[in-house]
């Protein structure tokens, strides 16, 4: 009785220092240290902070408002000090190209998120400039045209080929594909996956029988984004949006305790979200479903499809650093691809090393020198893929149009 008291005593005190310890903001939200511990609902007035933000600022926003994909790159600005170029297209890049290809000319068009787009590096270093250069510097008369934004996910990166990719005729397409982007795809509203996030939904993909069904879309705009959120739980699309139902409306039975709320967001980890990464997860199946579409919609506009993918700091620990040797939760999804499409994997041409913060940038995107070898392996690959005649290129019955050189 004494220990079962002391052990009661323990608690209660523990549960009143974080209490008094901690503090709670407008929405309701309570947070303790680092940890900010599970709402009982939408945090509305954050969410009104960055959509009346947008709106204030929409005519200079160089991140804007796309009825098909979200969101998009404003045509004709620049980010990143000017040292990241849009183009009128709404690209990265700091040319305009036509529609069609030139007909002595192999055009490559890359689609994925911030780590395709080449987020806090300059123009000159994404590893799709790199990767232009080095093809032509090799023999092949080459252009990449990069399509990658920041946040999105694969069913928004599949939606841009098809609304914008699609249009400049590309050769070989590469998607950039970026695991972490599972939890994307279940994914409607990107302030409730990262409360900082812009105020855009997103649309979002279902399987339905096996085949894919497209839900809001077009996407709600950020001037009626408040209105839905009022009433969240009775939106059409709540049912849908999988990070309401697993962080907001999670009701458990020690919800009630701040001391049990901190253990749980102490022991809940983001780098490995079982019910989205795992095996037969509805975020790899999914991510699994996205990626044949998206395969077979370029092999139908008569181009080559290629998966790339690229790993963050914390996947390649499961690589090098885990004892004994672990794969990360969405190896499955690398398997599918590797087994079904021409797949290259950047964990196989990385080393213990690139774990070094030296190679990353401060928001943890690739730095140049990753870059550079990211573009060393695909230019590698490509070569080889089109000089052995293994990338079925429609518009190149005769390869010496590319001007090939055997160096």
């Amino acid at each position: 009785m004494l220990i079962c008291a002391s052990i009661a005593l323990s608690l209660l005190l523990l549960e009143a220092v974080i209490r008094i310890g901690g503090q709670t903001d407008a929405d309701g939200r309570f947070s303790f240290l680092r940890y900010t511990l599970e709402p009982p609902d939408l945090p509305v007035n954050q969410l009104r902070l960055h959509i009346d933000g947008y709106l204030a600022n929409q005519a200079v926003a160089r991140v804007i408002y796309d009825a098909e994909t979200g969101w998009a790159f404003r045509p004709n600005s620049t980010r990143q000090g000017g040292s990241f170029s849009i183009n009128s297209a709404g690209f990265r890049s700091r040319r305009d190209v036509p529609s069609s290809p030139p007909a002595d000319t192999l055009r490559i068009a890359l689609f994925g998120d911030s780590f395709t787009a080449g987020d806090d590096v300059s123009d000159e270093e994404t590893w799709g400039h790199q990767l232009e250069v080095m093809l032509n510097e090799g023999g092949i008369r080459a252009e990449v045209l990069n399509f990658g934004v920041g946040a999105y996910g694969m069913g928004q990166a599949y939606l841009r080929w098809r609304h914008l990719g699609i249009q400049f005729a590309p050769d070989i397409v590469i998607l950039g594909l970026q695991p972490e982007n599972l939890q994307r795809n279940v994914n409607i509203f990107r302030q409730l996956l990262h409360g900082s996030g812009p105020a855009f939904s997103k649309p979002r993909f279902v399987l339905t029988d096996g085949e894919l069904q497209l839900l809001n879309a077009p996407t709600i705009p950020p001037e009626r984004l408040l209105e839905t959120f009022a009433n969240f739980s009775n939106h059409p699309l709540a049912p849908y949006e999988y990070h309401y139902h697993s962080r907001y409306r999670a009701a458990r039975w020690w919800s009630s305790s701040r001391l049990f709320s901190l253990i749980f967001a102490a022991l809940r980890s983001e780098e490995a979200e079982p019910d989205i990464y795992a095996a037969g997860s509805e975020g790899g199946e999914l991510g699994k479903a996205i990626i044949a579409a998206f395969a077979a919609d370029v092999s139908q506009a008569g181009a080559h499809f290629l998966i790339a993918h690229l790993p963050l700091q914390w996947h390649l620990r499961h690589y090098y650093l885990a004892n004994p040797p672990s794969q990360p939760p969405f190896q499955h999804l690398l398997d599918h691809s590797s087994d079904r499409h021409d797949y290259i994997g950047m964990e196989a041409h990385f080393d213990p090393a690139y774990l070094d913060d030296a190679f990353w940038t401060a928001s943890k995107h690739y730095g140049p020198r990753l870059h550079n070898l990211l573009a060393e392996v695909l230019a590698r690959e490509i070569s080889q893929c089109v000089m052995s005649g293994a990338c079925h290129l429609e518009r190149f019955a005769d390869l010496t149009i590319l001007r090939i050189q055997s160096k």
